[in-house]
């Protein structure tokens, strides 16, 4: 792997887990006390993440794509790769729009809250219920899992977290098509503050200190 772009998606999927962190202090505590600022820096945070997010996929497929000599897992990890760029775009837009659609309503309606429960009631155009910051991401996640665990290459317990944190994303975005506040609360609060920061830090920091793994096929048909 092309070590300087692995040292950058390395720090993207760190930087990622900070803004998962940050997203839901913006979101669950500043927004309590200023709403407006909470609402609105929260939803920048989720763009922010996105940005990140997809040089993080990008590394993480340049590790797990050719484990196998016979690059069995190739197609998979493309894929997994092509969808969460994808997502990555569609966060980016869905964060930035929303925090937009914010301060236009605040500017338009007077009043902050007004604003904030308007933006809340209107579905994004681009990200309808999370379905790509959620639901796809989600996807992901789990087929990038299974490929760590079963590539080798990546500590395995990074690849059964990766498929826990899927499965909570699944359900945070079925959770929000259905407006389910408990568990929105349960899946969200996991995955945002707990599951998803952990696995995104790990991961940053393995891809950082992670073996080459362009040259194995060459490596195991040397011997």
């Amino acid at each position: 792997m092309n070590g300087s772009f692995a040292k950058l998606g390395g720090l993207s999927a760190v930087i990622v887990g900070v803004l998962s962190v940050l997203y839901a202090v913006f979101f669950l505590v500043i927004a309590r006390q200023a709403e407006f600022i909470g609402t609105y820096g929260s939803w920048l945070i989720l763009g922010l993440s996105g940005l990140f997010s997809s040089a993080a996929y990008v590394a993480l497929y340049e590790q797990v794509r050719g484990v196998r000599e016979d690059n069995a897992y190739h197609g998979y990890a493309l894929w997994a790769m092509l969808m969460g760029v994808g997502a990555s775009i569609a966060t980016l837009l869905h964060g930035v729009y929303q925090a937009m659609l914010v301060n236009t309503l605040q500017t338009a309606e007077g009043s902050q809250r007004a604003a904030i429960e308007a933006a809340r009631m209107l579905p994004s155009q681009v990200d309808p219920a999370g379905l790509a910051s959620f639901f796809l991401v989600g996807i992901v996640a789990f087929v990038f899992g299974v490929l760590i665990v079963r590539g080798g290459v990546l500590p395995r317990g990074l690849g059964y977290l990766g498929m826990f944190n899927a499965a909570l994303l699944v359900i945070l975005f079925f959770a929000s098509a259905s407006n389910a506040q408990t568990l929105i609360l349960l899946s969200g609060g996991l995955t945002s503050v707990v599951v998803g920061p952990v696995w995104w830090v790990w991961l940053g920091l393995s891809l950082r200190g992670g073996r080459v793994t362009a040259q194995m096929p060459q490596r195991v048909a040397s011997h």
